[in-house]
């Protein structure tokens, strides 16, 4: 009986360094597509290991058939959906707004007005496909709480 004991004692620290190593190797992959996804959210859009992870649809490949007008409108469409008629007015920010021509993907931006919350500065943003019409990205800032929307 002692002998089992003395094994039993042997066994327990490498299981705990090993359960050691996986809590770091979990943490350390965590905070890598943390910080990924942050960076990712500053400049134009592109495609993140989280995205990889769930599965988000990479940027279609093909002839560029949208307008900036078109994906204006799309966003607005988008944003009218998700506030209904807290939504007062939108307007397009032409200042931020861009076009990737490389993923030939539109960065569109528009200034939110909305019922009760006149003086806050809300906005919306949408990557929008010049391929196929689908929003790649959507955010919506300031709208519920510090982070992005």
């Amino acid at each position: 009986m002692v002998s089992r004991s003395k094994s039993k004692k042997n066994q327990k620290p490498w299981s705990g360094l090993l359960g050691g190593f996986v809590v770091i190797v979990v943490f350390a992959a965590v905070m890598g597509i943390a910080l990924e996804e942050m960076a990712a959210g500053e400049g134009e859009y592109r495609r993140t290991v989280w995205d990889r992870l769930t599965g988000k649809p990479v940027v279609p490949v093909g002839r560029a058939q949208v307008s900036v007008q078109l994906a204006v409108e799309i966003c607005r469409q988008r944003v009218a959906r998700q506030l209904g008629r807290e939504l007062l007015q939108s307007s397009f920010d032409q200042r931020s707004s861009r076009y990737n021509t490389e993923l030939q993907v539109h960065t569109v931006f528009l200034d939110l007005t909305l019922e009760g919350r006149e003086r806050d500065d809300i906005y919306a943003r949408c990557d929008v496909s010049a391929v196929n019409r689908l929003i790649l990205e959507y955010r919506l800032q300031n709208y519920g709480n510090m982070f992005w929307g």
